[in-house]
């Protein structure tokens, strides 16, 4: 590690790079330990003041086109530039600093205020009697996110020979800040999944009350009196509650897999019985369309093997559920399963509408709608092929698919073969 510090003997040198190392060791392992982001960046200014020079150091952010003001600590009386100010980034001299990576020095800036007499920010920084400034930028995942400010009441405080001692720091300052991150849209995810459940629950209760009742009226004498339009209102008020209960059975599933399904529960299954409980389920729902179905396994398939069945099922039968959907009377679906390379592979190969090669992006993508529809009106939210990716992937497996017009679509995936744990 590389410092620069004034100072008229290599043994003060050599004294700042020991006391500036082991200050970033320090803030590593707070880091490591959890801290939270204020308590890190009180320990940094309370301990940088004996390497370089400041009087205040801030941060501010980038936030909808406007640098905010986040933290910010003075040895100054100081409260007209602080958290929760923010400006405009279009337009000003901060956005070079961003856009080129290159630290500005300010050592006059009452001048600099002459200069730039519409700023601010400058104006707001005299006020609090700021006399020089350091801005360096700070990072995260590589991209220009803020920058940090070191001030000082004096004038002439920074030299260039500052820079790359500065520089340093605010890299410190990037991986402080890109932790911060992770951690709040992690608090943020755990908010926003609950917000869905309870969502999900407000809508289940009231639709399960209309399905009830939807029910109730058909079991009862004078519904068989009614006429058939009278009728066709109830089947289609009926069949729309189904549609939305499945609907929301699949956002609730979809919003766990997002938030907390990131590992699967993994058990050793015996693929025999597990494949022709799902063959027996694919036929009773293929034959309502007169659709005839094939399991085929091949005969290099491993007794048992380790994956979560539950999930690996629910990933099957939403395949199978597309091809019956996507398939016209009288066609015929396969499920072919082989094992080769330490992986176990699973193909469901239909006769069905096929999907024009220009949309097969969309496919995997929740909600990801083609301009293909089911052959006889079936409900389709376009979020089972999402929930299929991610349990597939969850498997540490891959999920594929081709397809032609008017012949077919096959959808594949495989999973590593497991079988021991």
């Amino acid at each position: 590690m590389s410092l620069s510090v004034e100072g008229p003997s290599q043994s003060k040198i050599r004294e700042a790079q020991f006391q500036f190392g082991r200050l970033m060791r320090e803030i590593n392992h707070k880091i490591t330990a959890g801290d939270e982001f204020k308590s890190i960046l009180n320990f940094l200014f309370d301990s940088l003041d004996t390497i370089i020079p400041y009087d205040r150091i801030g941060i501010a952010l980038i936030e909808d086109g406007q640098l905010c003001a986040k933290w910010m600590r003075s040895k100054l009386p100081s409260g007209n530039l602080g958290p929760g100010y923010s400006g405009p980034l279009a337009g000003s001299s901060l956005k070079q600093i961003l856009e080129t990576g290159q630290p500005r020095i300010i050592n006059d800036l009452v001048r600099y205020g002459l200069q730039k007499p519409e700023s601010e920010s400058t104006k707001l920084a005299l006020k609090d009697g700021i006399k020089s400034s350091l801005t360096c930028p700070v990072y995260s995942d590589g991209a220009p996110v803020g920058v940090v400010f070191f001030s000082s009441g004096k004038p002439d405080t920074y030299k260039s020979e500052h820079i790359e001692t500065y520089l340093e720091i605010a890299d410190e300052l990037s991986f402080v800040i890109s932790q911060d991150r992770i951690r709040r849209e992690a608090v943020h995810g755990r908010s926003t999944s609950q917000n869905v459940r309870m969502l999900l629950h407000d809508l289940k209760s009231p639709l399960g009350v209309i399905q009830g009742f939807l029910q109730i009226a058909q079991d009862e004498a004078w519904y068989e009196a009614l006429d058939q339009d009278a009728k066709k209102v109830f089947e289609t008020l009926q069949r729309n509650a189904f549609h939305m209960h499945d609907l929301l059975n699949e956002l609730a599933e979809l919003n766990h897999l997002n938030f907390h399904g990131n590992k699967a529960e993994e058990c050793l299954v015996v693929l025999k019985e597990f494949f022709s409980e799902i063959a027996t389920a694919a036929q009773d729902l293929a034959s309502k369309k007169s659709i005839s179905f094939r399991l085929e396994c091949g005969c290099d398939l491993p007794e048992k093997t380790f994956f979560d069945p539950l999930k690996i099922r629910r990933a099957i039968d939403n395949l199978l559920s597309n091809a019956v959907k996507y398939s016209a009377r009288d066609t015929s679906i396969r499920l072919v399963i082989n094992a080769r390379n330490e992986q176990l592979h699973v193909d469901v190969i239909d006769q069905g509408l096929g999907i024009p090669e220009g949309e097969f992006p969309k496919l995997f993508q929740e909600f990801g709608k083609t301009s293909v529809r089911p052959t006889e009106g079936e409900s389709s939210s376009g979020i089972g092929l999402a929930i299929v990716k991610k349990i597939v992937e969850q498997h540490g497996g891959q999920i594929s698919m081709s397809s032609e017009v008017g012949k077919g679509s096959t959808f594949s995936f495989w999973i590593p073969v497991a079988k021991t744990k």
